[in-house]
């Protein structure tokens, strides 16, 4: 009788334990199709410690975002953008853009990104060949993952231009934003892809059980409202501290990676420039730029292009009624069409881009 009773509370607690699993699943389930808010990008990032760009966009990933503004679609190479033929074309000149959330277009539709704005612009000025513009940005990237893709990946394109993106923040601490972007925690980060190592966020691995729940939303959801980090706020205060005046020591990584990139586009037979967003502060007349002037003086001594974006913004931001930035950093549609338009003419005004005769370098 002990036995069958036993077998009777056996099967019961079975049922139990299954019926609560069933409603963990359909609670995973739920939350995973549920649209998530713009700067919430998980699932869309893999880790990839066998490569040495550590991280990026998981092929095939799509997800919606929450507010019904856009969709972050990822395409089977890995990236924001459609598929492009490889080898390249005849009469084709490709541009390929190395960046992070910025060129990866965050919280805009696909056709509002950087690059596909550019990409139209450039096409009423070619001076006959096809342009293409590839998207290679990934949201958290620094000038060493950006330069390890391009290695690695992107001189597979056949670029005949390769623009680098460069945001304020490429200067700060990158786990904070390689961790923001995959919501893991990468294992092993080379001292090279830190700025300044002295400056580096020091954090403890988590358990089993926390990587674990790193990879469940539910679990996650639950721990980011119940347990919040203590270092939470520190940590987003670093991440988010404009360099306005950059260091010689951030300088100095800075050419070395952007050297790398300059190097391997080279190689395969390209130009290369540096693209430079201001930080929205930066709109206001008596902001500083010596972070802009630093960083033309770096491009000037190994001649290197470098295209400043804040004087176009400036001029929109005086004398135009839409927003042009979401944050501190990212930019809106306008923010991206005015940055296309300036980019645009600095390209054909350089000579960088084939375009038509006559043409001149009048601002946009």
């Amino acid at each position: 009788m002990i036995v069958g009773i036993a077998g009777r509370l056996a099967s019961r607690l079975t049922l139990i334990a299954c019926a609560v699993t069933l409603a963990c699943l359909g609670i995973e389930a739920g939350l995973r199709l549920r649209p998530l808010p713009p700067s919430d990008l998980r699932g869309l990032h893999e880790v990839r410690p066998d490569r040495p760009w550590l991280y990026g966009l998981k092929p095939g990933a799509h997800q919606r975002i929450a507010d019904g503004t856009a969709e972050y679609r990822i395409n089977a190479d890995g990236f924001r953008d459609r598929m492009v033929a490889r080898p390249k074309p005849p009469a084709t000149f490709r541009i390929a853009i190395l960046g992070d959330s910025l060129t990866f277009g965050y919280a805009v539709a696909e056709e509002d990104t950087l690059p596909r704005k550019l990409e139209s612009r450039l096409a009423a000025t070619s001076a006959g060949p096809r342009i293409e513009v590839l998207n290679l940005g990934v949201a958290g990237y620094n000038a060493y993952t950006e330069a390890a893709l391009f290695a690695d990946v992107g001189v597979r394109y056949q670029p005949d231009l390769v623009l680098v993106q460069f945001c304020v923040n490429d200067l700060n601490d990158p786990t904070l934003h390689f961790d923001f972007s995959t919501r893991t925690r990468l294992p092993e980060i080379p001292p090279e892809a830190f700025p300044d190592p002295s400056q580096r966020w020091n954090e403890s691995s988590p358990s089993l059980a926390g990587r674990i729940c790193e990879k469940l939303r539910s679990c996650t959801l639950v721990r980011e409202r119940l347990f919040p980090p203590r270092d939470r706020l520190a940590r987003q205060l670093l991440a988010i501290a404009p360099h306005a005046d950059p260091t010689p020591r951030e300088i100095a990584w800075l050419e070395a990676r952007y050297g790398e990139i300059a190097t391997a586009a080279a190689g395969i037979g390209a130009r290369f420039a540096i693209v430079v967003f201001p930080f929205v502060t930066q709109l206001e007349p008596s902001a500083s730029t010596r972070l802009q002037e630093a960083l033309g003086a770096l491009g000037a001594r190994r001649g290197w292009p470098v295209i400043d974006l804040l004087p176009a913004l400036r001029r929109a931001g005086a004398s135009g009624s839409e927003p042009l930035f979401l944050d501190i950093w990212h930019t809106t549609p306008t923010g991206y069409r005015v940055a296309a338009a300036a980019l645009a003419a600095e390209l054909a005004c350089r000579r960088l881009v084939p375009v038509a005769p006559g043409a001149d370098c009048a601002a946009p």
